[in-house]
């Protein structure tokens, strides 16, 4: 059987978990889900934003650190890489490799951004405006065949 864990008592002795249980929750924009088509993309996407926000740049271009996203995100390299294709295949993002120092940068381009969340809008408003038919019937006639 296993035995009960007192927090209490293991939040002051292991500093590392109070760090953990401290950290903020990871949100992100779901209309970003629409735009992006998953959401590791709608994540990454609203990290940018939240990054782009704080940047120093006037023509907004801000750095990009794996490692800080990582730990900001749960996302990892790997899956930010996948990510970031979606976004500039998408063109909602623009990336540029600067060389000295060497360093990964990015901007949101937010005409485009504002573009689609205006057609996720308009698509939704069509799918609502249908009348409901086809999913049942066809659902019920699948359950009947099957």
């Amino acid at each position: 059987m296993n035995n009960p864990i007192d927090l209490i008592h293991a939040l002051e002795h292991e500093p590392e978990l109070a760090l953990m249980v401290s950290q903020p929750p990871i949100a992100f924009h779901r209309t970003f889900v629409d735009i992006t088509g998953a959401a590791m993309p709608a994540l990454l996407l609203s990290a940018y934003m939240d990054q782009q926000e704080t940047a120093l740049s006037a023509d907004g271009w801000f750095e990009v650190n794996a490692a800080e996203l990582e730990y900001r995100t749960g996302l990892s390299r790997r899956e930010q890489h996948a990510a970031r294709k979606t976004l500039l295949d998408k063109h909602l993002i623009q990336e540029r490799k600067c060389a000295f120092p060497a360093r990964l940068e990015m901007r949101i381009d937010f005409d485009k951004v504002s573009h689609e969340i205006l057609l996720a809008a308009r698509k939704r408003t069509q799918r609502m405006a249908m009348p409901f038919t086809g999913t049942a019937v066809a659902t019920a006639s699948w359950a009947r065949a099957h």
